[in-house]
């Protein structure tokens, strides 16, 4: 069992002790501020003594001493499911503002809401806040305005009236998988819809329903949890019906995987067989054999709209919404014509 060793950790009383400086200098020092007049080979001995303790300064008592930013960016958890590809997307904005150098962290509070949240955030004194719209109402946004935050963005899959909004619709991940398997000939399509209730999933199959409807094909719902096991029974009973369906339109990539093990497992083909497409691209969805056809949207180019639409309002300019990017098809071996 690892156990960590509890130590002292240096103060700036400890570096300026050891440089044989003030205080005062050892502050001048390691906040660069401008006018203080210490010498370079003063500036040396502090920040090598600085290096030799191992001393790192206390952000949070200096943000509460001077009012100053502690996190850049505060990125808050969510509960709901919003789909791999936007918790892709949160994963490359954290990693974009740290290589920027901004001080960035996501904040693990996912049952808060409102102004209570907002107060939770605003602890950390941010420059800037990203968070669900579901979360984040208008109380909660004259509360991080109030604690001097300059860049404050929610996201939802509709514009509020209160923040800019970023706006990320659920909606085109079902209408271009079913669209897709349609465009291969398939007219008799399945959608699974996770076991769990999602408004993510829920949203995904009124896509689906609505490129079927526009075809004239037909649509059916099963439901299933992420493994193979709770699909068996369908895919077995697949085989004795005149009126299968031919093509599958997953809700994420992990239930379009557990669909193709129990399909293999009952004895059909994908895609001889059965035609599968999933959401999101997962990361396994490229390994699996067949290799995943899915749907998604450029995480990394959503991270950089992000990026630019917090710098326009860190420097007083005006954002009212960031669009995801249009989702697209990416077609691989488990789906072909019917």
């Amino acid at each position: 069992m690892f156990t960590p060793q509890v130590v002292k950790a240096p103060t700036s009383a400890d570096v300026a002790l050891a440089a044989g400086v003030s205080r005062a200098t050892v502050s001048f020092v390691l906040n660069d501020k401008p006018n203080s007049r210490v010498s370079d080979d003063t500036r040396h001995r502090v920040l090598e003594a600085a290096r030799l303790l191992g001393y790192t300064p206390n952000t949070a008592a200096r943000s509460l001493a001077s009012g100053e930013a502690v996190a850049g960016l505060v990125v808050a958890a969510s509960a709901a499911d919003h789909g791999a590809t936007v918790e892709r997307t949160l994963q490359a904005l954290l990693a974009r503002t740290v290589d920027d150098g901004t001080d960035a962290l996501r904040h693990a509070d996912v049952s808060a809401t409102g102004a209570e949240a907002a107060q939770l955030w605003a602890k950390l004194r941010p420059e800037a806040v990203l968070a669900e719209a579901a979360r984040c109402d208008a109380a909660a946004t004259e509360v991080l305005r109030l604690a001097g935050v300059r860049a404050l963005i929610v996201h939802g899959e509709a514009p509020v009236s209160y923040a800019p909004t970023l706006v990320i619709p659920q909606r085109p991940f079902g209408h271009a998988a079913a669209e897709h398997l349609i465009a291969l000939g398939h007219r008799r399509l399945v959608f699974l819809m996770p076991t769990a209730t999602s408004t993510m999933a829920d949203e995904r199959l009124a896509g689906a329903r609505e490129a079927a409807d526009a075809a004239g094909a037909r649509l059916t719902v099963t439901h299933a949890a992420s493994s193979a096991a709770t699909l068996r029974d369908w895919t077995r009973g697949l085989r004795y019906d005149e009126q299968a369906p031919t093509g599958v339109v997953a809700a994420h990539d992990g239930l379009a995987i557990a669909a193709m093990r129990a399909l293999t497992d009952a004895g059909l083909r994908v895609p001889d067989d059965l035609s599968v497409i999933g959401a999101d691209d997962h990361a396994a969805s490229a390994d699996f054999i067949p290799r995943l056809s899915t749907v998604a949207f450029d995480a990394d180019e959503l991270a950089a709209d992000l990026v630019e639409a917090y710098a326009t309002m860190r420097s007083g300019g005006r954002v009212e919404r960031v669009d995801a990017p249009p989702v697209r098809v990416r077609a691989r071996e488990s789906t072909a014509p019917a």
